[in-house]
């Protein structure tokens, strides 16, 4: 989703990601949404985080529920989290954790590791609720960011958003010179860059313990299929997860789906949203280690994409064969962890239609069972969606009540 509108690499480059940064040290240990006496243990040979029957898990094998919001920003122009102008960083990560959320999906791009200006010459930020980020690069304040959740205790898992801070765009790489002016050092961008850069926040916050997973690329979209020419996305996120899991095995890898593959196996006339997509996993599989893998759709209502799927005469019970199609069928093979959804909730475009919509989507996934996901999103500030705050910064109550409707709460 646009937050206006809306991943093996080789021994080299893992050293230039040794070289550049140390690791930050552990802010804390444990984790929170666990079974607290093990009655929902796990097992793996897998280090750190792992993935088994649809279930997420904890290194020590409890099981982890991901009560996920996304906060976008570090993938905007302006490089930090959304709203410092009224609000502070740090009283952010504690509401969000007040209202029952245990994990936090941050979205950024290479400008967020590269770009050299003080995060208060990009946009104000009020001193006196952040005086900790003023004069800070986007980086160090990503530092501070991801230290602060994991003291709270609140899981991240970072999202390789975009190529650039300007527009989403479609494929991990970018290699037409017209659009080179959309990258931090307006050349292009490999994807030997993007796995370079996903081990480099991979091993740079492996001392944090709720540093949970890497999700490779936001929403491959437009020329993107799942395993044909250059933008073949199953291929990409083999290379990308090998890179991540070498830089920091203890991480899940977060992989999301396509728009139509089109290949004349799956159904590609099912509307369908950006990243929503996971059909040929079911026969084209990813070779990604089974219990680090987690597959993330997304998936929206009227508010940001009217579907004609929308518009049929048995709206909404027509729309839980497209789930199950799309990315439910495979769930409890594999952990299913919705990666966006959301909406206004009744005051937008759509009105009532999209209340009616995410009440038939939590619906959908308390039956299933899949009980995992990252709501879209924390600040009222994206087109389409707003957020958990409205304009008012006040808690959308109507919206955490689905929401621990949906956490069986």
């Amino acid at each position: 989703m646009s937050t206006i509108n809306k991943r093996l690499v080789s021994l080299a480059f893992q050293a230039i990601a040794v070289a550049s940064l140390s690791m930050l040290t552990a802010c804390s240990g444990g984790g929170s949404g666990g079974s607290a006496d093990g009655s929902n243990a796990g097992s793996s040979s897998a280090a750190g985080y792992f993935a088994q029957a649809g279930k997420i898990y904890d290194a020590g094998g409890r099981e982890i529920q991901v009560r996920g919001v996304n906060h976008h920003g570090f993938n905007s122009t302006t490089l930090q989290p959304a709203l410092l102008w009224s609000m502070g960083w740090k009283e952010q990560i504690a509401q969000m954790k007040s209202l029952g959320f245990n994990a936090i999906r941050v979205p950024f791009v290479p400008d967020t590791l590269y770009n050299t200006t003080p995060v208060n010459q990009l946009v104000y930020v009020e001193p006196n609720l952040n005086p900790e980020l003023i004069g800070k690069t986007p980086l160090q304040v990503l530092d501070l960011w991801m230290a602060e959740a994991d003291r709270q205790g609140m899981y991240v898992l970072l999202n390789f958003y975009s190529v650039s801070m300007q527009t989403q765009y479609p494929t991990w790489f970018l290699s037409n010179p017209a659009d080179f002016h959309l990258v931090y050092n307006n050349q292009a961008y490999t994807r030997e860059n993007w796995a370079r850069d996903l081990a480099f926040v991979a091993r740079r916050y492996a001392g944090l313990s709720h540093f949970l997973g890497i999700d490779l690329h936001n929403e491959p979209h437009d020329a993107v299929r799942w395993s044909t020419g250059a933008a073949g996305w199953k291929a990409a996120a083999e290379f990308a997860s090998a890179a991540v899991l070498a830089a920091n095995p203890n991480l899940l890898i977060f992989v999301e789906g396509t728009s139509a593959n089109y290949d004349g196996i799956e159904n590609s006339n099912i509307p369908m949203n950006w990243g929503e997509n996971l059909q040929p996993e079911a026969y084209q599989p990813l070779n990604i280690p089974a219990d680090k893998l987690v597959l993330t759709p997304h998936t929206y209502g009227p508010d940001v994409s009217m579907k004609s799927s929308f518009s049929a005469s048995n709206f909404p019970a027509n729309l839980a064969a497209d789930w199950d199609a799309l990315f439910g069928q495979f769930y409890p093979a594999h952990s299913v962890v919705i990666g966006e959804f959301g909406g206004y909730y009744g005051t937008g475009a759509s009105g009532q239609q999209d209340v009616v919509w995410q009440n038939a989507f939590v619906q959908y996934l308390q039956g299933k069972g899949m009980r995992n996901s990252f709501y879209w999103c924390y600040t009222p500030n994206s087109g389409g969606t707003g957020g958990i705050l409205d304009d008012n910064l006040n808690v959308r109550q109507d919206k955490m009540a689905l929401l621990h409707q949906l956490w069986g709460q």
